[in-house]
């Protein structure tokens, strides 16, 4: 593995675009080179790349892979981390959410949605234990979505997200001392795609500081639980308080 002296590095899941997108350039900012991983998106994955370079001069990389593939998470994590010699941080950010009735919710689209939301992140967490440098962090995008109920357009998602909480507060625990796990729920800070103005504006009345967030707020709490050593096993929400309201 690279020295101590070496820049450090970050693994982004589903960081070609939107919201990961724009943690993968949060850490470019900070020296950090990026492994950006994209299921479906080489276009604004290269394209980011090279805008990162021209910005920043950040060293990255690009891993293609379906996290729907049994294999396909610990391929991902063991690519980054031999494509810089050594891995700091694993933002698993990558997710389905698709709004379809409960009536309507198929077994495919059920089994995509588990795959890619909490068997994928399982399984990105045990590679991290074999791979993160020590002091190395996992932090996992969760959803202020998972502790509510009465979205019926969402359940695979809603479920899927609940059961990464047990999960981010197992792994803080297997993978101390020398490693940490924590996790971000964001609340309305990207509009899902399909929500309309209609719905959000109606979202926004259970939020006490009445406002739709931004990347900026998920970026400021996912800095923090990275460079905070001695937090471990926190799912921090970030969500305008709508978390006291429910």
């Amino acid at each position: 593995m690279a020295g101590p002296a070496s820049p450090r590095t970050v693994l982004v899941t589903g960081g070609a675009r939107r919201l990961g997108a724009a943690i993968v350039r949060s850490f470019a900012e900070r020296g950090y080179r990026v492994v950006i991983h994209h299921g479906q998106s080489a276009a604004e994955a290269e394209a980011l790349a090279v805008a990162l370079r021209d910005a920043y001069g950040t060293e990255s990389r690009i891993v293609q892979a379906d996290l729907a593939e049994p294999d396909a998470p610990t391929r991902v994590v063991d690519d980054a981390a031999r494509a810089f010699g050594r891995l700091d941080v694993i933002v698993s950010s990558a997710s389905v959410m698709e709004m379809v009735p409960f009536e309507q919710v198929t077994p495919a689209q059920w089994m995509r949605t588990e795959a890619v939301n909490l068997r994928a992140p399982f399984f990105l967490m045990q590679a991290a234990a074999r791979v993160l440098e020590p002091g190395g962090v996992f932090v996992q995008m969760a959803d202020h979505l998972a502790t509510e109920i009465g979205w019926p357009k969402l359940l695979p998602h809603q479920i899927t997200k609940s059961a990464l909480a047990q999960l981010v507060r197992a792994g803080a625990d297997l993978l101390a001392p020398h490693r940490r796990v924590n996790a971000v729920a964001p609340g309305l800070v990207l509009p899902p795609e399909g929500m309309g103005e209609a719905a959000v504006t109606a979202f926004l009345r259970d939020v006490p500081l009445a406002r739709a967030g931004g990347p900026d707020d998920v970026l400021q709490a996912l800095r923090a639980l990275v460079d905070a050593a001695y937090i471990t096993g926190v799912i921090l929400p970030v969500d305008g308080g709508r978390h006291l309201r429910r």
